[in-house]
């Protein structure tokens, strides 16, 4: 491994793909969302067969209210989904949206994204033709490859090629101060230390544009979460019809009451209730249904 770890690959790790889309960003989003999985109220509701990655275990919430966010995140799927049964009535939909603008506009998601970004990059970004990913950079004296991709940045030949793709126009002062600020990510996951002497160098570059130091202020975890990606998650618990453990004694002919979805209704008023969600409607999830069409419906 150790001979192929070049400087050439290590600077020309990118967390961004051909589109510029950044796939830490989305690889960071898919961990935040699987921890919200692994909330043990919301898994044994919506998520009964989840298992949840190793590195979700890695993730330090520490103050993050990562359990309100979760609740919130569900509430949320809840109600915007038209389901039959109107369970969305139950949600108070504006609370739900300003308890959520208030997480996703917080210092605090902007503190757990660099941490969750910061987890994942060393593994998700790789050299497309060796698979020598920023880990294996790491592993080999962090600190060294730190100081010879600041050694590289700091060569005449470096300036000089990004002078020339600014001038043709191939990278605006945007996409420079964003690539910028991946080299420093870069670079602070090898040595920390080494972040403050490549900034000082690029600020005494009047060649190039003027930089900003966006390594803690920046957004890693973009905007709000999609709340369709549980879309089945939860439509599948609202249809979930009761079991009565007296069904085997009821003739064909009986009439059975069956809810759909107790253990959603259950969790609007509990959690959602206690966050000030619930709107004070309950759902029409209730049927009177001959046990033979209920044998039909299980």
């Amino acid at each position: 491994m150790a001979d192929r770890l070049t400087v050439d690959i290590l600077q020309s790790l990118s967390p961004f793909n051909s589109d510029g889309t950044d796939i830490v960003t989305k690889a960071s989003r898919d961990l935040l969302l699987d921890c919200i999985r692994s909330e043990t109220r919301l898994r044994d509701v919506f998520f009964p067969n989840f298992e949840a990655p190793e590195a979700a275990k890695l993730v330090e919430f520490g103050s993050f209210p990562i359990s309100t966010l979760a609740t919130l995140y569900i509430a949320e799927a809840i109600a915007n989904l038209q389901d039959p049964y109107n369970f969305h009535h139950a949600i108070n939909k504006d609370r739900v949206e300003d308890k959520l603008d208030e997480i996703y506009q917080s210092l605090q998601w902007k503190k757990l994204g660099f941490q969750v970004y910061s987890l994942v990059y060393p593994d998700v970004v790789k050299d497309a033709k060796t698979n020598v990913t920023l880990r294996d950079f790491m592993d080999s004296g962090g600190s060294k490859w730190a100081d010879h991709l600041v050694k590289r940045m700091q060569e005449p030949s470096w300036t000089k090629s990004m002078q020339r793709k600014i001038v043709k126009g191939k990278c605006s002062e945007d996409i420079y101060n964003r690539d910028m600020n991946a080299v420093f990510v870069k670079l602070h996951l090898l040595d920390p230390q080494s972040v403050i002497a490549a900034y000082h160098f690029l600020l005494n570059q009047r060649a190039l544009p003027v930089v900003n130091l966006e390594l803690a202020t920046r957004n890693y975890l973009s905007g709000p979460l999609d709340w369709t990606l549980v879309q089945k998650d939860v439509t599948r618990a609202e249809h979930k019809p009761s079991s009565p453990v007296y069904i085997s004694k009821l003739s064909l002919n009986s009439e059975v009451d069956v809810h759909h979805g107790i253990e959603v209704d259950e969790f609007i008023v509990t959690e959602c209730r206690n966050l000030g969600l619930w709107s004070g409607s309950r759902p029409d999830n209730y049927k009177a249904m001959k046990s033979q069409e209920r044998c039909r419906l299980m």
